[in-house]
C-alpha cells in the first residue's frame, strides 16, 4: 500500500502528514509514493537514516535549518530530465532550473559534511554545474554565455556595433540578430548534448534530495509531538503509553489533558468493552495509526513501541459512506467484515481492527455475530480487536475493559464539558463476559431528563424481576 491510499483511511495520518515540514515539491511527492514497509529489514535501513538525522537536528539545528533552506529552493524538474533524456533541446528556463537544482544539491552536499556523517550519499554534479556556469559566478541564473563560443561573441559584438551607429538599415540589423540566433541555438543544442550524461545522476539526486527532505520533517515532527522509535519484534505487539497526536491537539486546545494507554496484542481476538464515551473507537483508530506509521518509517506515539510488522491493516470503524453505495449501514459493515473473515482463512498477516460489531441489528443477533466472526479471528491465530457492548462473549476470548468512571468523583458536578476529566481510559482485563452497564449513570450525571433515566432504570428492574421469577 503506498501512503497515498493510507492517508484516505486514516484521518490522523492526514493530519500528521499536513503537519510536516516538508520544504520540496518533491519531499511531498516522494512521502505520497512511499510503499508500506512489510521487509524488517528494509525498515531497519530506513529508521537507521532516520536515527542519523534525529541527532543531527538536535546536535547542529543551524546546519540543518541551512539544508532546509536549500531544500525549499529546488523545483520540479523531472519534466526537464525526461526532455533530456529525450534527446530535446532544453529551453533557457529548463537549463535554470536544473542548473539551480545541480548548484542547490551541491550546496546540501557541503553541509551534510559539516555533520559528523553524511546521512544520504549525493551525487557529485559540479562537472554539470561547471557547463552551466562557464564564468564560475555561482548565480544560478543561466544565460547562453559569450564564453561558450567564440563565433557566437564575434557575432553579438558585431550586433552590438550595428546597433550603436545607427547607420546600418533594419535589413541588416535583423540579418545580424539572426545570425547571433542561429549560433546561440546551436550552442545551446551543444550544451544539451554535453549535460546528457548527468540525466541519470539528476534523477538520483532528485530522489535523494525529496528522501532527505522527508527524513528531516519526520525527525522534527517526532522531537515535537515525542513521538519514538518501536522496536521491531515477531510476536505481540505492545504500547506503553500510547497516545492519539490529533486528539491529544484537540484536547490541549480546549485545556483538557489526554490520557494515553498501555495495550498488548497477541496473535489472537481481543474483545474491547466499556461505556459510551469510554475512548473504544480512539483506540482502535490509534492502533492503525501506529501500525501504518511504524511501516512508513515514521517514529509512533508512545513513550515505546514494540510492533510486529504485518502485510495489511484492515480497519472498520463504522464511518464507511454506506449511503453513496445504497447499502445501509449494517449491510456496509457486513461486506466489509466478511472480506477480513476471508482474509483470516487464508492465515494472512494482517491486523484486523473492527468497532462495535454488528451494533446496527437486534442484540440476540448481533451478538451471536460478534462471537462467531471472533472465533474465526481466533482460530485463524488473526491478531484483531473488536469493540463492542455486549455481553454473554465466549470465555476463551481475552477481554479488556475501559475502566470508565472509576475515578471518585466527590461532590463535584459532572457537565459535558468536563466528564472527560472522569473517566479513566486505561484497559484492564477482565474475563467477566459483561459489558459495564453505565449509560444511566452517565446520563444522569450529565443531567438528562430524570423522566427518562427513571423510566429506563424501571424496565431494567422489571425485566431483573422476571428472570428472577423465571
Amino acid at each position: 500500500m503506498q501512503f497515498r491510499k493510507a492517508i484516505s483511511e486514516i484521518k490522523g495520518l492526514q493530519y500528521l502528514a499536513e503537519e510536516l515540514d516538508l520544504k520540496s515539491p518533491m519531499g511531498k511527492r516522494f512521502l505520497m509514493d512511499t510503499d508500506m514497509f512489510c521487509s524488517e529489514a528494509e525498515l531497519n535501513i530506513e529508521y537507521g537514516l532516520l536515527d542519523q538525522i534525529t541527532q543531527a537536528v538536535k546536535a547542529d539545528q543551524k546546519v540543518i535549518s541551512d539544508i532546509q533552506s536549500k531544500l525549499s529552493h529546488l523545483r520540479e524538474i523531472r519534466g526537464s530530465v525526461d526532455n533530456l533524456k529525450s534527446n530535446l533541446v532544453l529551453d533557457d528556463v529548463e537549463l535554470f532550473e536544473i542548473k539551480s537544482f545541480a548548484m542547490n544539491c551541491h550546496a546540501v552536499l557541503n553541509l551534510q559534511k559539516e555533520l559528523k556523517q553524511v546521512v544520504i550519499e549525493l551525487p557529485n554534479l559540479s562537472g554539470l554545474i561547471e557547463i552551466l556556469d562557464p564564468q564560475n559566478t555561482g548565480i544560478p541564473s543561466f544565460y547562453i554565455y559569450d564564453d561558450y563560443s567564440l563565433e557566437l561573441a564575434e557575432a553579438r559584438k558585431e550586433l552590438r556595433i550595428a546597433k550603436s551607429t545607427n547607420g546600418d538599415s533594419e535589413i541588416k540589423l535583423e540579418d545580424l540578430f539572426c545570425k547571433a540566433q542561429e549560433i546561440e541555438s546551436k550552442v545551446r543544442e551543444e550544451i544539451c548534448t554535453k549535460i546528457r550524461s548527468f540525466a541519470s545522476d539528476l534523477e538520483i539526486a532528485i530522489r535523494k534530495l525529496a528522501h532527505l527532505d522527508l527524513l528531516i520533517a519526520k525527525a522534527m515532527q517526532a522531537i515535537q509531538l515525542n513521538f519514538n522509535r518501536p522496536e521491531l519484534v515477531k510476536e505481540s505487539t505492545s504500547y506503553i503509553g500510547m497516545f492519539h497526536p490529533m486528539v491529544k491537539h484537540e484536547l490541549e486546545k480546549q485545556n483538557k489533558q489526554y490520557q494515553a494507554i498501555d495495550i498488548e496484542l497477541q496473535k489472537s481476538v481481543c474483545l474491547i468493552t466499556g461505556a459510551n464515551m469510554a475512548g473504544k473507537t480512539v483506540v482502535l483508530k490509534t492502533l492503525a495509526l501506529c501500525q501504518y506509521l511504524c511501516q512508513f518509517g515514521f517514529h509512533v506515539p508512545a513513550t515505546s513501541a514494540q510492533i510486529s510488522l504485518v502485510d495489511q491493516v484492515l480497519l472498520s470503524v463504522g464511518d464507511e459512506q454506506s449511503e453513496l453505495s445504497g447499502l445501509s449501514s449494517f449491510a456496509s459493515e457486513m461486506m466489509n467484515v466478511s472480506k477480513m473473515v476471508e482474509e483470516s482463512k487464508k492465515h494472512s498477516n494482517v491486523l484486523i481492527l473492527v468497532d462495535e460489531l454488528a451494533r446496527t441489528t437486534n442484540p440476540v443477533e448481533g451478538l451471536a455475530i460478534v462471537n462467531a466472526v471472533a472465533d474465526i479471528f481466533y482460530q485463524n491465530n488473526i491478531r484483531s480487536v473488536i469493540t463492542t457492548h455486549y455481553s454473554g462473549l465466549n470465555s476463551y476470548f481475552r477481554k479488556l475493559r475501559v475502566k470508565g468512571l472509576d475515578k471518585d468523583l466527590g461532590d463535584k458536578i459532572i457537565t459535558q464539558k468536563n466528564i472527560n476529566s472522569y473517566m479513566d481510559y486505561s484497559l484492564v482485563e477482565d474475563n467477566t463476559g459483561e459489558v459495564p452497564h453505565e449509560a444511566l449513570r452517565i446520563a444522569s450525571l450529565l443531567g438528562i431528563s430524570k423522566e427518562i433515566v427513571e423510566g429506563a432504570q424501571n424496565q431494567l428492574n422489571k425485566k431483573a424481576s422476571k428472570e428472577e421469577i423465571l
